[in-house]
Formats: structure tokens, C-alpha cells, sequence
């Protein structure tokens, strides 16, 4: 039996250091940013004064979050779905405008300064997936919430220099982050199950609800509103027996990111798309392999009166992994492992990605009427 549910991805961020980088006119912060959501998880940054927004600025979305079945069509599932997605991310590798390793800045005098990054962090992230017994268009109709939870732990060596009154500061940064991030709605999703083809289409939005500063040490959240508009499409090409079977799904999704103004700032980040894409097999009724991957692309640049940074360097991020899939309890708790690691970083740090997801099937609130006792 394949995939009963679907998920929204959640993307997992964080960062927690601020310094002028060289390759982008010797005006740009690095942060460390731990993406995932998605989602979605909010960032921290080293402190540099109010008002003082990280040039590096992420949406909530990042392809390879989910698993690749996520947003087939959930029939004859109807109900109260569970997930539990579990991310550990690590890395320590910042790649610039250019494209190339970063392994050095300037310091407050102009020398050269190593830059040693060792950052991890953990994200768990619950959702809750609602699908009613009635169709819409012939389509599934579900919707969901979801609100992670982030815990961020990191050693940077760096130095920066001050934009606004020019103190120059250098030594060590040790932080640790952990709170509630930015909350994630899915109003309105459909999805058609065809013979050889599922499509899934919707909308969802995420609120700034997680704690956000401009220039805080401890932020959690990203400090701005979201609109993702979604389309997944899944093809079945394999059967069994000559009946056509789900065993063999391969997944192609396309996702548009339209952002708002950062809520104490005069910056909008960039608009961004991602592309999903995955092959996945089930060996057995329970156990299913895949290989998934994904791109995340700013497509507008950052506006505003308080860009104090080029612009016109749009950032993006390649993903790639592997997952294996087992039903622990038949079409009821299913458990996903998953490990990722992202290339052709600009602008951006490289990460690898453990995960592990649980997906419950409750059974409960489907619409059905209980069977009458005699």
C-alpha cells in the first residue's frame, strides 16, 4: 500500500554569525543558516545593533524535506493524520557569491582571518493532517497545521566590522537557540488520483509567530510572512501481474515562494522557486526505497531602503539523498530514515541531513458512520 498522507515541508534555518565578506564588495554578513520547511525554523545571528537585517535571508521552503510520496494523493485514507518529522543538520562550509569556499575574511585592519565554522542543529517539527470523506472537483481535500520546534547549537570563529559606527569587533561566538518558529497553515490542498498519475495542488501560508529581532542573538523565527503556491505531480509507470500498480512513484514537484516586508525592517526578501523530484520503490508491502533530490532558487532580489547589501547575488542551494521507508504497523504507522546533503551552494552554507519521520494514521474523525448494533 503506498504513502496515505501528505506533508508539507518545513524548512529549517539558523544563523549565528555576522561579518563582511569579501567576494560580495566587502559589504556582506555571513550567517549560519541551517535550512529546512519549509520550513522554516527561525535564525540567529550575531549581534550587531538594531535594525541591522543578515543579507543572507532564506525562505521557509527547502526542497528534500520531505519524503517523496508526501503530496500523492492520500485515497482512501480519510481523517486525522500525524507527522512527526525529526531533522539533525550539520556543517561547515560557507560557499560565496562566486560559488567557491569561503575559507577566509578580511579583519577589522584588512588582514586575512580564517574562518572556522562547526555548527548543528535539530529540528522537530509535528503536523497535523486533516482529510474529509467528501471530495471537491472529484479531488482529496486536506488541510493541516504545523509548528516546529528548533534547537541550535554552534562554535564560530570570526570577525566583523561594524556597518554603522565602524567598531570593529573579532573572537569567538558560542551560542545556543531553542524555541518555537514560525507557524505553517495549508488552507486548501487538492489532489487527484488517477489510474497511472496522481496531481496535487495547492496553497499554504507561514505566519511570523516564532520570535524575531532584527540583528537578536536568539531568533527563532524568520521575521516575515510566506505564501507558497504548490504543484506535485506522481507517475506510476510499473504493473503487476498486467494491472497497473503504485510500487514504482516518480515525483516531480514545482514550488513558488512569494515573501512580505521583514516585519521590523524596511527589507523584502527575495522571491524564491524549488523543484522536488524522486524515485521511489516499494520492495515489499512494507519495506520501499527511494533516492530524492531538489533546488532552491532566489529568483527576485532584495528590496528595500535598509539593503545595505548587493542585491543583484541571488542565492542557491542543490539537494540530494536517500530514504528507506517501513510500515512498523500496516497502513497505520509507517517509519522514514533519510539522509541528505546539499551542493552547488552559492551564497550559502553546505549541510548533510539526517532524518527521521514518523507518520500515524489515527483513523480517527474519517467522516464515517459507525456501524449500527443490533
Amino acid at each position: 500500500m503506498k504513502r496515505k498522507n501528505s506533508l508539507v515541508a518545513l524548512e529549517l534555518t539558523f544563523s549565528s554569525l555576522s561579518l563582511i565578506y569579501k567576494h560580495c564588495k566587502k559589504r556582506q554578513f555571513i550567517s549560519i543558516l541551517l535550512v529546512a520547511t519549509t520550513f522554516i525554523c527561525g535564525r540567529s545571528s550575531a549581534q550587531v545593533g538594531p535594525d541591522i537585517v543578515s543579507p543572507l535571508l532564506t525562505g521557509h521552503y527547502m526542497p528534500g524535506f520531505i519524503d517523496i510520496r508526501d503530496y500523492a494523493d492520500p485515497a482512501p485514507v480519510t481523517g486525522l493524520i500525524i507527522v512527526d518529522y525529526n531533522a539533525y543538520l550539520s556543517g561547515n562550509k560557507f560557499y560565496g557569491a562566486d560559488g567557491k569556499q569561503v575559507t577566509q575574511i578580511s579583519g577589522p585592519l584588512g588582514s586575512p582571518v580564517n574562518l572556522n565554522v562547526n555548527a548543528s542543529g535539530y529540528s522537530n517539527t509535528p503536523l497535523l493532517l486533516w482529510v474529509p470523506k467528501e471530495k471537491i472537483f472529484g479531488a482529496t481535500y486536506f488541510n493541516g497545521i504545523t509548528l516546529p520546534y528548533l534547537t541550535v547549537n554552534s562554535n564560530l570563529a570570526y570577525s566583523r566590522i561594524g556597518i554603522i559606527d565602524s567598531v570593529h569587533h573579532s573572537g569567538d561566538v558560542n551560542g545556543n537557540v531553542s524555541g518555537v518558529s514560525d507557524l505553517g497553515v495549508m488552507p486548501f490542498f487538492l489532489s487527484w488520483g488517477l489510474t497511472n498519475f496522481d496531481l496535487t495542488t495547492g496553497w499554504m501560508v507561514y505566519l511570523p509567530t516564532g520570535k524575531y529581532m532584527s540583528g537578536g542573538n536568539d531568533n527563532t523565527g524568520l521575521g516575515f510572512w510566506s505564501n507558497l503556491f504548490q504543484a506535485f505531480g506522481y507517475w506510476y509507470p510499473e504493473k503487476l501481474k498486467g494491472q497497473p500498480s503504485k510500487a514504482l512513484a516518480i515525483m516531480l514537484g514545482a514550488t513558488f515562494e512569494l515573501t512580505s516586508k521583514i516585519i521590523d525592517a524596511d527589507v523584502k526578501p527575495g522571491n524564491r522557486f524549488s523543484l522536488d523530484y524522486g524515485i521511489e520503490q516499494y520492495m515489499s508491502d512494507n519495506l520501499s526505497v527511494g533516492i530524492y533530490g531538489g533546488n532552491n532558487w532566489q529568483i527576485s532580489q532584495d528590496k528595500g531602503s535598509q539593503v545595505y547589501w548587493n542585491p543583484s547575488v541571488l542565492d542557491k542551494l542543490g539537494v540530494l539523498g536517500f530514504q528507506l521507508g517501513y510500515w512498523l504497523w500496516p497502513n497505520r504507522l509507517q517509519a522514514i530514515g533519510k539522509y541528505g546533503w546539499n551542493y552547488a551552494a552559492v551564497q550559502r552554507f553546505e549541510q548533510s541531513t539526517f532524518m527521521l519521520n514518523l507518520i500515524f494514521v489515527t483513523n480517527a474523525l474519517t467522516g464515517n458512520k459507525p456501524a449500527k448494533t443490533k
